[in-house]
């Protein structure tokens, strides 16, 4: 991995905002249709990366 696991969630968590604040800003069905859609994959995502950082902490917990 090129990045660390909290780097990709910040990224993601960013994202989020920028697509939530334009959700906001939308009027036309078809484009809020999409950005809900890319709006769900990016909590999905973060979801995901939540789940390996709490991982990699028990891991390092346990190598203790």
């Amino acid at each position: 991995m090129d990045k660390p696991v909290g780097e990709h969630i910040r990224v993601l968590e960013e994202k989020r905002k920028e697509l939530a604040t334009e959700i906001m800003n939308t009027i036309t069905n078809g484009k809020l249709n999409k950005l809900e859609t890319r709006l769900s994959a990016v909590e999905s995502a973060l979801a995901l990366y939540r789940s390996a950082l709490e991982t990699e902490k028990r891991a390092l917990a346990d190598s203790d």
